[in-house]
């Protein structure tokens, strides 16, 4: 049985190739500012509940943002549409470099560009998700959720462990300058791709398109499961805004706990590489359903113990095995979406899945901010957790179809 990933699709496919590294660095400058923007918001506030607000504030643009991005995603130039957003995003977040830089942070402008940053990426990930499968070939697909998975988890430990140097040495301002340059590099490997196929559907840019969006995925309850469960698990059972309070509890210091905070930040992409690098087994199974419910529910019931955790080294051993539980579900739900989704809905379900994947972080990492002002930050996680699990199970029974989803034959 093959372990390692497999990944000839690299070799293989130039354009792929090229778009994927491109968006290899632009995600290692993205995690800089994933941990710069939180933690620069509460060293002004010291406030757990903004931090959690701060999910529901990213979650409406996103919500926007992949609904409207992914019928455009389907209708436009997919390049163009790449481009026009990394743009927004270089503009959006230099300027807030220098603001940074010159000592003029405030709540409502960290606030303001984590708004604005989510509906550009609302926008840009259904153009990326719609088009990559457009450079493979079908029997890419189980491959290429693994590479994407893998590209993900490398820029997740290299990102924050970096932000949490550059945060304890010199501040966000330099973590969000270097942000700005890796999207400019990302820009220049878009436009260096060849071979972009043309939107498969001739459908019109309209509400009635993403309409047939949301019909197609609710007709099909293997789709649904994926997005259901996903959302349960993270909504009860995802604190990483929550993490510069947890650092700061570990640290001891109320100014303290940015070197905790990248490792923190890392544990979960920690494990997901680990998943990554021994995922060859996954491409035998067929069960792809009932693995993400056995992967979701895990990942709940290993928060219950980060939570439970009242020391440094055994909370980071309960983030990196969660990370590692996400990953395996992340496997198979995109092998799912990839599977039984037509090219030509490709993007506006891109733009479902990702309202599903953002969804539940966010909304979860509200109700956990509301949470610990009442019972403290790690009972929060725990009890919330135990919820999370107990949904999960939920859905098992409540999705029979989804359950025993079978993966088509390659």
């Amino acid at each position: 049985m093959p372990v390692l990933p497999d990944i000839d699709p690299l070799r293989r496919h130039r354009d792929f190739r090229v778009l994927y590294f491109g968006q290899f660095v632009s995600l290692l400058g993205s995690m800089l500012s994933y941990v710069a923007l939180p933690y620069a918001l509460f060293q002004i506030t010291h406030s757990p509940k903004l931090l959690g607000l701060l999910g529901v504030i990213q979650l409406v643009p996103s919500v926007v943002g992949g609904l409207f991005g992914g019928a455009l995603a389907d209708t436009m130039d997919r390049r163009r549409l790449l481009l026009l957003c990394e743009g927004g995003m270089t503009l959006c977040i230099g300027l807030l470099s220098v603001v940074a830089f010159r000592g003029a942070l405030s709540a409502p402008l960290l606030i303001a560009a984590s708004a604005i940053m989510a509906v550009l990426s609302g926008f840009h990930r259904p153009a990326i998700e719609a088009l990559t499968p457009l450079l493979v070939t079908k029997e890419d697909m189980a491959s290429i959720g693994v590479l994407s998975s893998f590209r993900y988890n490398v820029g997740a430990i290299a990102g924050p462990a970096l932000a949490g140097l550059i945060l304890a040495k010199q501040g966000p301002a330099l973590a969000f300058a270097l942000d700005a340059v890796t999207f400019v590099a990302a820009m220049i490997a878009v436009r260096s791709l060849r071979n972009i196929p043309a939107a498969p559907s001739s459908a019109r840019f309209s509400l009635a398109a993403v309409q047939e969006g949301f019909q197609y995925a609710m007709s099909r309850q293997e789709l649904i499961g994926t997005y259901l469960v996903d959302i349960v698990a993270m909504t009860f059972s995802m604190p990483n805004l929550l993490f510069p309070a947890v650092a700061e509890a570990f640290a001891g210091s109320r100014d303290g706990g940015a070197a905790y905070l990248g490792w923190l930040h890392s544990g979960i992409a920690l494990g997901a590489l680990l998943g990554s690098l021994t995922s060859g087994w996954t491409r035998s199974v067929r069960r792809h359903g009932l693995m993400v419910l056995w992967a979701a529910g895990s990942w709940s019931a290993l928060m219950i113990g980060f939570g439970a955790s009242h020391s440094f080294p055994i909370a980071m051993a309960f983030l990196i095995a969660a990370g590692y539980a996400d990953m395996i579900s992340g496997v198979f739900r995109s092998t799912i979406w990839n599977q039984t989704i037509p090219s030509e809905l490709r993007g506006r379900l891109a733009g479902i899945e990702m309202i599903s994947y953002l969804s539940g972080p966010m909304l979860g990492n509200t109700q956990l901010g509301l949470l610990a002002g009442l019972t403290g930050v790690r009972r929060a996680i725990t009890i919330s957790s135990l919820i999370g699990l107990a949904g999960v199970v939920g859905c098992a029974g409540l999705l029979p179809k989804f359950r025993r989803y079978l993966a088509k034959e390659r």
